[in-house]
């Protein structure tokens, strides 16, 4: 555990950071045309540090301190802060859950929050800057219809590995998906959970991870529950033997 305190364009802030690996002792965080391209797709902060390297991202209170008090009190400030289940945290976690699945994601330099009621942007995740990638949603809608049914083949591949290890991810669409130069996806924005117990219920759960409005449309939906579903049943009848 390593308590930082962490300029934020030039407001500072302070977090008790744990699991932190090879962070400096002084780290300090701008908005760049890197992170506003990363808001712009997401609901979160986004802050990258000035040898833009480390990029943070920022979780705040879901509740209005003054306009719902019991609510902050209970879920940002009590469940999320001081029983440690922030964002940040779960991201983390899941994040290694992806790495035993052997998919790749950009490294963890180590999760964080704030006990300051003060300060809204309680939940803190430090990450690698992968150079040289672009969101999966902007490289797929630039692909041609052969090069879309390449992308949706490597996606579930990728789905299938993660859930034979039990988990499927809750929010599965491009924008949580990196792109580099060679086609390799790199997960991020990463919240997975557990599947059922039952194998009966496990199918289900993971069709309904697929949705129209997240892959593009109907047409590319389908494509992968045909996909995902062939693989899941062929993995399965081998594990099951």
């Amino acid at each position: 555990m390593k308590l930082l305190d962490l300029p934020f364009n030039d407001r500072r802030r302070r977090y008790l950071v744990f699991h932190n690996r090879d962070l400096p002792d002084q780290l300090a965080l701008l908005s760049t045309t890197t992170t506003e391209a990363f808001e712009s797709i997401g609901s979160s902060r986004f802050f990258l540090s000035t040898d833009h390297r480390i990029l943070a991202k920022v979780v705040p209170d879901k509740f209005d301190r003054r306009q719902a008090p019991l609510k902050w009190l209970l879920q940002d400030y009590i469940e999320k802060r001081w029983l440690a289940q922030s964002d940040g945290r779960m991201e983390y976690l899941s994040l290694q859950v992806l790495r035993r699945a052997g998919l790749k994601t950009p490294r963890c330099y180590g999760w964080g929050i704030s006990l300051n009621p003060n300060n809204r942007s309680a939940s803190l995740l430090l990450m690698e800057r992968v150079h040289g990638t672009r969101p999966g949603g902007e490289v797929f809608d630039e692909m041609d219809e052969a090069g879309r049914e390449a992308f949706l083949e490597r996606l579930c591949e990728q789905v299938a590995q993660l859930a034979h290890m039990g988990y499927t991810h809750r929010d599965l669409h491009y924008n949580n998906l990196l792109i580099d130069a060679k086609g390799e996806i790199y997960w991020i924005d990463a919240h997975v959970r557990r599947l059922p117990s039952k194998n009966a219920d496990q199918w289900p759960a993971l069709k309904r991870s697929l949705t129209a409005t997240k892959l593009r449309g109907e047409e590319y939906r389908k494509k992968a529950e045909n996909r995902l579903e062939t693989l899941w049943h062929q993995e399965s009848w081998r594990y099951n033997r």
